[in-house]
């Protein structure tokens, strides 16, 4: 028995130590940072010619004029200039709409992705 134990032990000891570090010494690959979600979304509405407006955590937005879309960011939803904001669109809208909606929130120091 005390032949049993010691393989035991012996080959539990191996697993443990195979289990550590990488086999070729290579630093442990860092993860690329995450990029920020946007506090509010934009989406510029071909179909209704106006703009969805929402802040990020929700499932629904508020139907505005496009030329409104600064105001309503700043004024309603309270969301301060620097914050991220994504522009999407619908199928069927002037790409000359969406680069006006774009410019404007660029204007007032909000950050956009998206768009044009």
């Amino acid at each position: 028995m005390g032949s049993r134990l010691k393989i035991t032990v012996l080959t539990a000891a191996f697993i443990a130590l195979t289990g550590c570090g990488s086999s070729t010494n290579a630093p442990t690959p860092v993860s690329a940072p995450t990029a920020a979600k946007p506090g509010v979304i934009v989406t510029v509405d071909g179909a209704r010619h106006a703009c969805v407006v929402a802040l990020h955590s929700e499932a629904q937005g508020s139907i505005i004029s496009c030329d409104d879309v600064v105001s309503f960011v700043k004024d309603e939803l309270r969301v301060s200039s620097g914050s991220n904001c994504d522009i999407r669109t619908t199928p069927g809208v002037d790409a000359a709409q969406v680069a006006k909606v774009e410019a404007s929130l660029k204007g007032a120091g909000y950050r956009c992705s998206g768009g044009p």
